[in-house]
């Protein structure tokens, strides 16, 4: 669900939207990783009582799913092709990147978050290469290895970008990116 649903009644929006803000809050804060983060501080940080929570969210999982949709949607209006080979240009079109990028800073010791996150990069990637897939795009390499080899590379420079607090322009990390995976993987033209 969007923020800005408008089939959604207007208080179950500011529902979401108090209770997203406060879990990025929270996880905004240094030290502070998903991992040790209660649902009652969410609730608390939001003002929303824990049964309005849980009529909404199955727990905080949940709610990070849901947050991290908000950024997903907005990436996935960047054109298929321009994420998938130039990756980096298309995070920054992704309004409140600091935002994401102060959240996963704080919590890059954190299994659990990065867990989901790989998880999440995963699916997008997959949910790509088949559309590729679907488009007439040929691979010589099967596409489930193609997501984890892109997925776990991808992954490992963006954390190295952000941990470094993005100095490298991103039309240079995807030029370095390009350069270091096997460009076999595409058959036609960028």
């Amino acid at each position: 669900m969007n923020f800005n649903d408008k089939k959604v009644d207007l208080r179950v929006r500011r529902t979401y939207k108090l209770l997203w803000e406060a879990l990025e809050e929270l996880l905004s804060q240094p030290g502070q990783e998903f991992s040790s983060v209660t649902v009652n501080q969410i609730c608390e940080k939001a003002m929303v009582h824990r049964t309005t929570f849980y009529k909404h969210f199955e727990d905080k999982y949940d709610l990070l799913y849901f947050g991290i949709e908000q950024f997903n949607e907005k990436y996935v209006k960047v054109s298929l092709e321009e994420r998938v080979l130039k990756p980096f240009q298309s995070f920054e079109m992704v309004p409140n990147l600091e935002l994401l990028d102060n959240i996963m800073q704080s919590n890059k010791n954190d299994n659990i978050f990065n867990n989901y996150m790989n998880y999440r990069n995963k699916e997008t990637l997959k949910h790509d290469f088949l559309e590729l897939n679907n488009r007439g795009e040929n691979f010589s390499v099967p596409i489930e290895i193609i997501v984890e080899f892109y997925s776990g590379a991808l992954s490992s420079l963006s954390a190295w970008w952000v941990q470094n607090g993005r100095k490298v322009p991103a039309k240079q990390m995807d030029q370095y990116f390009h350069e270091m995976i096997n460009k076999e993987f595409f058959t036609s033209s960028k």
